[in-house]
Formats: C-alpha cells, sequence, structure tokens
C-alpha cells in the first residue's frame, strides 16, 4: 500500500513491499510539519514490523534544528536515512556521526 500526504511545505510517500517500507521526503523539514512526520511515523509502527525502514531525504531542500532531531529519533529507532545532494548528505553524516558517538559513550568507549 502506498500512501502519500501533502502538509504545506512537506510532502510524504510511503510505499510498501514485503521486506520494506520506504519513505520519501520532499520539501522543507520544518515546523509546523516536523510533528505531522512523528506522528505519522509513530501511527505506523506496527506496519513496519520487522521490516527495513528506509527514509529517501532526496527531495528535501531544507532541514531546521528540530528536524535534524526528529531524523536523529527515526535514525536510533531503526531507519536508514538516504541522501544524495551536498546539503542533506551532511545533515545525515551529522546524525550519523552523533550517532555513533553516543553508542560508543553507552559502551564505555570514548571516540575523538
Amino acid at each position: 500500500m502506498d500512501e502519500a500526504r501533502v502538509m504545506g511545505m512537506l510532502r510524504i510517500t510511503i510505499a510498501e513491499t514485503p521486506t520494506e517500507q520506504k519513505w520519501t521526503v520532499e520539501g522543507r523539514l520544518v515546523h509546523p510539519w516536523i510533528s505531522e512526520l512523528k506522528s505519522i511515523w509513530t501511527r505506523t509502527k506496527t506496519a513496519r514490523r520487522e521490516r527495513k525502514c528506509v527514509v529517501d531525504l532526496n527531495g528535501v531542500t531544507f532541514i531546521d534544528k528540530n528536524g535534524e532531531k526528529v531524523l536523529a529519533q527515526l535514525s536510533k529507532q531503526g531507519a536508514e536515512l538516504i541522501a544524495t545532494g551536498c546539503y542533506t548528505r551532511h545533515v545525515v553524516h551529522n546524525i550519523e556521526k552523533k550517532k555513533i558517538a553516543s553508542s560508543a559513550v553507552r559502551k564505555g568507549e570514548r571516540h575523538e
């Protein structure tokens, strides 16, 4: 089942296969649409089950600090963030770097 939600300057399309739930996010990931992204993520949790979840950010043109925090939460909950543009790749790289650092801190390791 494919689902598309358009909220002002943000569009979220969810495509489902037996092995994957793919989110395509387009537009600006800023307030007030960040809360809608979080809400959809929560509502689709049971539909994801054990499937891989990929969040394609290639159509995103801007992400504010709160948007980065939400993407970091999605990543911690198992979402694979995909970005090819210079800006979105930079944001995803920083999220992954922080995720690795916090994981190392929980394990008692230090990464410089």
